[in-house]
């Protein structure tokens, strides 16, 4: 009987080994929130994805599970609108959560992770709150011992969050997550305040693993790309050679992750396409394309292939007009020296401001350079069309097929407004 306790024993040490492998555990307690659904997020590349679900006891009391394949940060949705950002580290805890309107009230047990991720994050704010006060107080205090004291004071709370990191177990999901929302915070102050400080960002950005868990999990991919790339607007008219190692260094890093470097260059071209960075745009697309690693499929391709189609030198795409108030029929019949196509609809607001700066300058325009404006609808109401062009002093068009008129397939248009250059030969 004692050697079948034994191995028995030791059966259920092995199962609950294994257990403690595929699956973590958060233990809670959120006394305001009886009977209350919960959802636990993780982040992929592409946005959230449930992890789990679960509901509160009478009393608040619930557990949650996470798979120890998953590591990175999470949100704990606490219906019907209260969440919290948990570190999910591998490690089995539990939270107590008395008042939700207080965050300081959360404590954590056996979790060395989110531990320290409160921590980093009440320093940060504490720091950023000094320094706030300081700069504001600086330029008071001109050639004075004080303003001496002052920027001291700066340097200090400079270092504060630095060994606070540094201090860290660098193995601890804590540590990167805090550092990565360290650089986020840093950018805007940079561009800023402390141009000196880009090329360290520069040198930052260029040596991450862009196809590394703990990057993907933090659920701030996207928003380091954007923050990153905002900042080295700030180079000014050299900005784009910086752009274009920045994305060398990113196709370089997810050679080996084909799919995720087809989802991580469309959002990285729609951005730069969104903030008119029009050259970088186009190292990308054109990277991309004579990457061979990357198999896209079709709307991707064509997303990219506007910059080799659509590239200076190229025969323009011919255009059939419809519903216009024109003679012409077709582009091609237009004889002006210089055209300007323009795709656009009704229901767009940015359309309409930058076409009314169109029309302002549209007489001048086409005495000077003998510039012809043509305007693509892309509504597909007859009516709205109509009230939308109504006053417009140039060639109007619409075929009311909206996103899938020839016209849109043709010159690759993605978003609008979308403006085309055509020069007459």
């Amino acid at each position: 009987m004692k050697t079948v306790f034994c191995i028995t024993s030791f059966l259920f040490l092995t199962a609950t080994a294994v257990q403690a492998q595929t699956q973590y555990h958060i233990q809670g307690n959120l006394p305001q929130n009886s009977n209350t659904d919960l959802n636990l997020k993780g982040s992929v590349y592409q946005g959230d994805t449930l992890i789990a679900t679960t509901k509160t006891d009478d009393k608040g009391r619930f557990i949650i599970s996470y798979p120890a394949n998953y590591k990175g940060a999470a949100v704990l949705e606490i219906k019907p609108s209260k969440s919290v950002i948990l570190l999910l580290d591998r490690e089995n805890f539990e939270m107590q959560w008395d008042k939700l309107e207080n965050f300081t009230s959360l404590k954590f047990t056996h979790s060395p992770a989110n531990d320290s991720f409160g921590q980093g994050l009440e320093l940060y704010q504490k720091s950023e709150g000094k320094r706030a006060g300081i700069s504001f107080l600086l330029p008071f205090y001109e050639d004075s011992q004080i303003k001496l004291l002052l920027q001291k004071e700066l340097e200090v709370q400079d270092k504060t969050m630095l060994q606070f990191l540094t201090d860290l177990p660098q193995d601890s999901y804590a540590t990167y997550y805090l550092n990565l929302r360290q650089l986020l915070a840093d950018m805007p102050q940079t561009a800023s305040r402390y141009i000196e400080r880009i090329p360290e960002h520069e040198k930052e950005f260029n040596s991450m693993a862009f196809g590394n868990e703990k990057l993907i999990g933090s659920g701030l991919y996207k928003q380091l790309f954007e923050g990153y790339f905002i900042l080295l607007e700030s180079y000014g008219d050299k900005q784009y050679p910086h752009m274009n190692a920045s994305i060398d260094a990113i196709i370089k890093s997810l050679k080996s992750q084909p799919t995720l470097l087809q989802q991580v260059a469309e959002n990285l071209f729609i951005l730069l396409q969104k903030r008119s960075l029009f050259p970088a745009a186009e190292h990308l697309a054109l990277a991309i394309l004579s990457n061979d690693s990357c198999q896209m499929d079709g709307k991707s391709k064509t997303l990219f292939e506007q910059y080799r189609k659509m590239a200076k030198g190229n025969t323009s795409p011919e255009l059939q007009f419809e519903n216009t108030k024109s003679s012409f029929i077709k582009l091609s019949e237009i004889k002006s020296k210089h055209k300007l196509v323009v795709f656009g609809s009704s229901w767009c607001p940015k359309c309409t401001e930058e076409i009314a700066k169109i029309k302002s300058f549209y007489s001048q325009w086409k005495k000077d350079y003998d510039l012809e404006v043509i305007l693509v609808s892309l509504d597909n109401e007859k009516e709205k069309y109509e009230t939308f062009t109504k006053d417009f002093p140039w060639i109007s068009s619409c075929d009311l097929k909206g996103w899938e008129g020839p016209g849109v397939r043709d010159y690759y248009v993605f978003w609008h407004p979308y403006f085309v250059f055509i020069r007459y030969r």
